[in-house]
């Protein structure tokens, strides 16, 4: 356990420290990099004109026409 104290004395796991790269506050973001319509939430949906758009369902009522290619927002859930 010796090799996890770091200098500043506290016994603390790996994961633990402001800088270290395992720790969860400074993993990824699961939508940086993704596009609007992507997550769990989208799908398509075919209008009655016979258009095809893409919605989301991400607060739970309302259907909301998406940008497909707009970024992910902070509401996004992977399949």
């Amino acid at each position: 356990m010796s090799q996890y104290e770091p200098p500043s004395g506290w016994n603390l796991p790996p994961g633990c420290f402001e800088d270290d790269p395992r720790a969860p506050w400074n993993a990824p973001d699961p939508w940086e990099g993704r596009k609007c319509g992507e997550c769990r939430f989208c799908s398509r949906c075919r209008l009655l004109d016979g258009t095809e758009v893409k919605v989301c369902a991400s607060d739970g009522c309302d259907l909301e026409e998406i940008e497909p290619d707009a970024p992910a927002c902070e509401g996004f859930e992977d399949y």
